[in-house]
C-alpha cells in the first residue's frame, strides 16, 4: 500500500490560476469601489454609456476582472475535473454552463452556488463577444455576484483538491 500522507503536487495548470485569483479578486474589487462605497449602479450605468474614454476605461476596468476570474473559475473547474477522472485530458471540450455543472453533480459545489455561477458565466460570455444590448445593469449586478460568490467557490474548490490528495495551495 503507498502511503497516503503524502499529497500529490497541483498540476501547473490549477496551481497558476489559484495564485493568480487573488490578484485578479482586488483589481475587481478596486474597480467597482471607483464608482462609490456600494458600486452605484447609476454611475456606472452612466458610465457605460458615456462617449468620454476617461469614464468607459473606468467600466473596462471592471469587466475585464470580471472576465478574467470567471474564466478561471471556469477552467480551474475544468482541471479539477479532469484530475477526478471525469473529463479525460484531450477530449471534446466542455462549455462553461457543463463545467459548472459537473462540478455541482461531482459535489464539489451545491446546486444554487451552480446557479449563481451559471448566471455570472453568462453575463461573461456576453460582455466577452460584446453583445450590445448587454445592458450595464446586469454587468453591475454579475459583478456583485461574483464577488460574494468566489470566495466560497474557492474554499470548496480547494476542499475538493484535498479529498483529490493535492498539497494544500500556498496561494
Amino acid at each position: 500500500m503507498t502511503d497516503a500522507a503524502e499529497p500529490r503536487k497541483l498540476p501547473r495548470a490549477v496551481a497558476v490560476r489559484l495564485a493568480d485569483v487573488t490578484r485578479h479578486f482586488n483589481a475587481l474589487t478596486h474597480a467597482m469601489g471607483d464608482f462609490g462605497d456600494d458600486f452605484d449602479l447609476d454611475l456606472f450605468e452612466a458610465a457605460a454609456m458615456s462617449h468620454d474614454p476617461d469614464e468607459l476605461a473606468r467600466v473596462y476596468a471592471v469587466e475585464r476582472p470580471f472576465e478574467l476570474l470567471d474564466n478561471y473559475v471556469v477552467e480551474l473547474g475544468a482541471a479539477g475535473l479532469v484530475e477526478a477522472g471525469v473529463y479525460q485530458p484531450g477530449g471534446e471540450p466542455a462549455r462553461g454552463i457543463t463545467i459548472l455543472r459537473a462540478l455541482r453533480d461531482v459535489g464539489v459545489i451545491s446546486t444554487a452556488r451552480c446557479e449563481r455561477l451559471e448566471r455570472i458565466h453568462r453575463v461573461r460570455t456576453d460582455v466577452q463577444h460584446e453583445y450590445p444590448d448587454v445592458r450595464s445593469h446586469s454587468v453591475h449586478e454579475a459583478a456583485h455576484l461574483l464577488v460574494s460568490e468566489l470566495p466560497g467557490f474557492m474554499k470548496d474548490y480547494a476542499d475538493w483538491l484535498r479529498e483529490l490528495g493535492f498539497a494544500k495551495p500556498d496561494a
